[in-house]
This record gives structure tokens, C-alpha cells and sequence, in this order.
């Protein structure tokens, strides 16, 4: 089953899919916010704003993921940190 996280109240659950890299485990993108989720394999998740879904399908199909995150992702959107569920 796949993971899905909150992004905050009121929005809609953001399915992750995993992903074969070495610096994150899974990734997920919301069309409506164009906000991009990535879940590092240190277990934080960053979310990076105003991502178009290109690049997030260009992350998924590229076959070097590290590569293509931090070539036109990681330093070219604003990234905050997911707060932690209450619980």
C-alpha cells in the first residue's frame, strides 16, 4: 500500500510513490498546490513550491533520480520541512 502524507488541514492527501535513489525513498507531487514531496532516506521530508508537473514526471522517469533532483530541483524551488504529525 502506498503512503500517503497531509500536507496541512483542509488539502488533500498526497500519495508517495517509491523510488529507486540513494538520497530519498519516495516522492509525491499535488497538481493543485504544485508542491513536490520528497522523503529523504534520513526520514525527513522537504516539500519544494511552485514545481510544474513536468519536472516532477521528469524526476519519475529519469533513470539517474539523484542526478535530476539536484541538477533541477533541489537549488531551483523554495524547500520547507513537513512538520512532524502530532500525535
Amino acid at each position: 500500500m502506498a503512503e500517503q502524507i497531509q500536507p496541512g488541514p483542509g488539502q488533500a492527501a498526497v500519495t508517495m510513490r517509491s523510488v529507486d535513489a540513494k538520497m530519498f525513498e519516495s516522492v509525491g507531487y499535488s497538481m493543485t498546490s504544485r508542491k513536490l514531496f520528497v522523503k529523504f532516506r534520513d526520514s525527513s521530508t522537504l516539500y519544494f513550491e511552485g514545481v510544474p508537473g513536468f519536472r516532477y514526471q521528469g524526476l519519475l522517469s529519469s533513470p539517474r533520480k539523484d542526478a535530476y533532483f539536484k541538477t533541477y530541483i533541489k537549488d531551483c524551488f523554495l524547500a520547507k520541512t513537513m512538520p512532524s504529525p502530532s500525535g
